[in-house]
């Protein structure tokens, strides 16, 4: 069912339905778009969030990001790995290590970012620019958002 375009009719009458089937397709799709770089849509998540927030600790970049910090250890051994990321020691507290994109990082986040529009035009290419709009700042409220 989450490959064809449209689910069973039936269930279109649901609006969580529409939202949980609509968010994981388009989360499938951009999981393929980010093969290439050989990375995961979580992966640009903390990228993403440690570019708006460089030197965050590993615990900060967790809440920040929506990973579990179980996990958040895999993913920056995986970004270092890969010369995306690097830890250093904490200014403030020498227990703690901040987390820095590396050069090469923020290249590859600025392509994946552009993937990712790209995705997402795809995704709401049905909509015009005007319900674009509503639905952006629609998704934003019911996200808590309070600029919405």
């Amino acid at each position: 069912m989450l490959n064809s375009d449209r689910p069973p009719a039936e269930l279109g009458q649901f609006t969580g339905f529409l939202m949980n089937y609509l968010g994981t397709r388009s989360g499938r799709r951009f999981a393929a778009a980010l093969e290439p770089f050989g990375l995961h849509p979580r992966h640009f998540g903390v990228m993403t969030v440690l570019d708006a927030r460089p030197g965050t600790t590993q615990q900060d970049l967790a809440d920040h990001s929506r990973v579990d910090r179980s996990s958040m250890v895999a993913v920056l051994d995986e970004l270092e790995s890969r010369g995306l990321a690097e830890r250093r020691p904490d200014p403030a507290d020498r227990r703690k290590r901040s987390i820095h994109l590396t050069e090469e990082g923020r290249k590859q986040l600025k392509q994946m970012r552009a993937v990712a529009r790209q995705v997402g035009e795809q995704s709401f290419a049905a909509l015009t620019a005007d319900e674009r709009a509503t639905l952006h700042q629609l998704l934003r409220k019911l996200a808590g958002f309070e600029d919405s």
